[in-house]
């Protein structure tokens, strides 16, 4: 059986569909925003020099899973992201603006869950709860 979407006659270019793919992604997210740049490579400055003044030994904070803050350079991206498709869509929550809404959310909470030192057996429910509802709620906005 043919494929009807490629012509017969040419070779499929892999390079050109994808940057296709990119054009189309770009059109529908929009570039990158400069803020979210700059905000960050600043918070990845400061986690570093909190870190540096703490091994030195210069400032000693009681923050145990300090590892738990690089949980949130993916949801700072995922609210940027979710910024990004509510501007692009006049102002409108949509699907995809909610889905990364979502997902920034949930690492929000599990990096707070690490910090903060909370009980997963009443914490990870809860976690599971939100999400769900959160999904539910994309789902009849894209019912809409």
């Amino acid at each position: 059986m043919m494929n009807d979407q490629l012509p017969t006659n040419e070779p499929f270019d892999r390079h050109a569909a994808r940057m296709q793919r990119r054009e189309t992604r770009r059109a529908v997210l929009g570039t990158p925003s400069r803020g979210s740049t700059w905000i960050t490579g600043l918070i990845m400055i400061l986690l570093g020099v909190a870190f540096l003044l703490r091994t030195t030994g210069t400032f000693d904070f009681p923050l145990n899973n300090w590892w738990a803050l690089f949980i949130l350079i993916p949801a700072i991206g995922a609210f940027d992201t979710a910024l990004q498709i509510y501007r692009n869509s006049n102002n409108q929550l949509t699907a995809p603006a909610g889905g990364s809404l979502i997902v920034g959310l949930v690492l929000m909470f599990v990096t707070a869950s690490f910090l903060f030192n909370l009980n997963w057996d009443i914490f990870g429910p809860v976690i599971l709860i939100l999400a769900g509802i959160g999904i539910l709620a994309v789902a009849m906005l894209r019912n809409n």
